[in-house]
């Protein structure tokens, strides 16, 4: 089968967005500043929109030219941002990331009851930041593998910037999402006990200080247990309607989709490389489903499933006691 000519293939995405054609002709005149005879020969095809044009469109209305691209394929390409280690010179990229997002998150979640899904290889924020040393920990490894500067080299002597430690009042501010599901790489506790112990090895963390961290981390997982057994965890954020998984296998990433209306964001991440994507409905449905079918090859530990979760968080603190 023949691949769709792109430029058609975005003239048909343009209509699809705004479906009378007046409307249409009239949003593009305003955004690329053309005469609207000039937009109806581009919309009949007489014209081509140019390069410049077609990207100036693609941004204004959320059309992701790489869908168009591979649609016929089934396939979607992703935009990633790859981070290299001990690339940067502060903290303040990571702030400016994570404040991006919470921002994100605050708009979805304005208004309308809003959902999200998720899965990760990494203890996530709205779980750690309830815990003030593990929560410490979480910030300092990041500006260890990513900040030139020797402050990263001393646990003990070294202060969250300001703009780090408000974000744990700021998060809580703006987790209000009504139904969600986790996902738990089944590694998860596993590499970060690894991690602690490098640190540890390292000689970056002092031994009572590995002692603390591996304390807070098996607190938190009680804490998250008796969430699940219906007990209330005030400083846990838990939904109305969660789902806590774990996967049967290591997926070896973290993603995420929040949706609210016609609000959506999605993210997607491993260690050192990372993607939001917003741009597109139809690219955020297809990340949705992707993230929602991880359920399918994992385990349900909440509602029902009490004999499974006993033995999933008794095995959580059995490799925390082994490896710290």
């Amino acid at each position: 089968m023949s691949r769709e000519d792109l430029h058609d293939a975005f003239i048909g995405e343009l209509s699809r967005k705004v479906p009378r054609r007046a409307d249409l002709v009239n949003q593009i005149a305003d955004i690329l500043k053309l005469e609207k005879e000039s937009v109806y020969r581009r919309m009949a095809g007489k014209v081509n929109f140019s390069v410049r044009e077609t990207g100036i469109l693609a941004q204004a209305l959320n059309i992701s030219l790489d869908s168009l691209l591979d649609r016929d394929r089934k396939v979607q390409w992703l935009p990633f941002v790859l981070a290299s280690p001990m690339r940067l010179r502060s903290m303040d990229s990571f702030c400016d990331m994570i404040d991006r997002n919470l921002e994100k998150i605050r708009e979805i979640n304005r208004g309308e009851p809003a959902e999200t899904g998720n899965v990760y290889n990494s203890l996530p924020m709205e779980f750690f930041i309830s815990s003030p040393l593990l929560t410490k920990f979480m910030f300092f490894k990041w500006g260890n593998y990513f900040v030139q500067s020797e402050e990263f080299n001393d646990f003990s002597a070294w202060r969250m910037p300001e703009r780090l430690a408000a974000i744990p009042a700021k998060y809580g501010e703006i987790y209000n999402f009504r139904e969600a599901f986790h996902i738990w790489d089944s590694s998860l506790i596993w590499t970060l006990a690894k991690e602690i112990v490098n640190f540890y090895r390292m000689h970056v963390i002092t031994e009572a200080e590995k002692r603390e961290i591996s304390h807070e981390l098996k607190e938190l997982l009680s804490r998250i247990e008796q969430g699940l057994n219906g007990t209330y965890v005030s400083d846990i954020p838990f939904p109305e309607e969660l789902d806590f998984y774990v996967s049967s296998i290591n997926v070896g990433f973290s993603s995420s989709y929040y949706a609210s209306g016609d609000r959506q964001l999605a993210l997607l991440q491993t260690n050192f490389s990372f993607s939001v994507i917003e741009n597109s409905e139809d690219t955020f449905q297809q990340i949705k489903e992707w993230i929602r079918s991880f359920r399918n090859i994992s385990t349900l530990l909440s509602r029902s499933g009490r004999i499974e979760r006993r033995l999933f968080f008794e095995n959580q603190h059995k490799i925390i006691d082994q490896l710290l």
